[in-house]
């Protein structure tokens, strides 16, 4: 049996009509206490309580009590929803049809990033409909807007079960050819969101995927060239703890994961696979990520505030402290910067086609004997080789 609850969670600005707005959370929870909370703000995933192996219910995903927290930290994207095109695209422009498209220069003033200076992360989205499983929300982006062509319009549907899966699905339409490559920016914490690194730092994690993308420069702007991950810090096709992987990026460039896997240069959006699975040992809790999209961007929230550097923390729910680390995000998506890459899968859509993304959050409960027992899970008790990051 689903349950979904409305409540009024604040007010803001709406960054179209310039008008202030009441913000509503919609609370879905079922029979087994798995709940998930969506606010109209970004479309964001604002809370995800799940019990661990002992009935303790925590929220597993980092974010805010109130309206102001989302609005005063949004460069970090807290649970939103990314779009009309995430990630980055190269110089902000493409050629589209025989004609060049000009989108806004909100990266660095060079690139394009996350759908330019109002993506759908700061959009108020419209109640559709709540449904039987959960809740549908809607947006119309507009003809022109951060410069992409046609009027596309987005629905959204949060929906959960009760086997505790969490499904985000996304459809799109348009009335003129357009891009479209939206995704969603959930920070987790299996351990709770108030754990801090080592409960971040504890989980086992596994990623199928063999490849990641290469890119260059700060701006993380893809070659369309790919990398295997054999002997490198990125393979994780089998169990390890997060915190020794994360450790291997000491002395590197990089603070810890901020990659892109390559899952699948075949794609096609009719076949929703396994992706990933995140198990937090003391808790029991785990989490397998099932998904149609081609990437997923891997990240161990490199760019939050560093304690030992004296900066100021981000102030999260139940006022906690959130410093570097102390979070994952999963975000799946198409290729980056597809519309200037020919080979990678399209990103294009027009009148009469249909676009549509399936991400499947599976919460589940592994009792803690098993963690200990599972040679699966324990075979990398002894240290780890010192694997070092390739560039990406």
């Amino acid at each position: 049996m689903i349950k979904v609850v409305e409540d009024i969670f604040g007010l803001a600005s709406n960054p179209i009509t310039k008008q202030a707005q009441v913000i509503r959370r919609y609370t879905i929870t079922n029979a087994n206490r798995l709940s998930v909370a969506i606010i109209q703000l970004g479309a964001t995933v604002q809370s995800i309580q799940t019990p661990d192996a002992y009935h303790q219910l925590a929220d597993v995903v980092l974010g805010f009590d109130d309206i102001a927290g989302y609005i005063k930290n949004r460069k970090y994207k807290f649970g939103c929803t990314l779009g009309r095109v995430t990630d980055v695209v190269a110089k902000g422009e493409f050629i589209m049809e025989e004609r060049r498209v000009i989108v806004s220069k909100n990266l660095n003033n060079k690139h394009h990033a996350n759908g330019g200076y109002v993506g759908f992360d700061q959009i108020i989205w419209d109640l559709h409909m709540i449904r039987p499983d959960g809740v549908t929300l809607r947006h119309i982006s507009k003809n022109g807007h951060e410069g992409y062509p046609g009027n596309l319009l987005v629905l959204i549907h949060f929906t959960i079960d009760d086997d505790n899966r969490f499904f985000i699905r996304i459809e799109g339409t348009t009335d003129r050819t357009t891009a479209v490559n939206i995704s969603n920016h959930i920070y987790f914490n299996l351990a709770g969101h108030k754990s801090g690194i080592r409960g971040v730092f504890d989980h086992r994690v596994t990623i199928e995927a063999t490849e990641t993308m290469e890119s260059v420069g700060d701006d993380g702007l893809p070659t369309g060239n790919f990398n295997a991950v054999d002997d490198t810090v990125y393979d994780i096709r089998l169990p390890v703890f997060l915190g020794d992987r994360v450790r291997q990026f000491e002395n590197q460039n990089v603070d810890g994961f901020d990659v892109r896997y390559a899952l699948d240069k075949e794609f096609d959006s009719n076949i929703t696979r396994y992706i990933a699975r995140f198990l937090h040992s003391e808790s029991g809790r785990f989490l397998e990520l099932y998904s149609n999209q081609p990437c997923m961007k891997f990240s161990t929230a490199n760019n939050f505030p560093q304690e030992p550097l004296g900066e100021e923390p981000i102030l999260g729910k139940e006022c906690t402290r959130y410093w570097q680390h102390y979070g994952f995000s999963l975000q799946l998506q198409n290729y980056p910067d597809a519309v200037n890459q020919p080979e990678f899968p399209r990103i294009f859509i027009g009148p009469g086609e249909h676009y549509f993304h399936e991400t499947v959050y599976q919460f589940g409960v592994q009792e803690s004997w098993k963690c200990c027992a599972d040679p699966d899970e324990l075979y990398e008790s002894e240290p780890e080789p010192d694997l070092k990051p390739v560039p990406e």
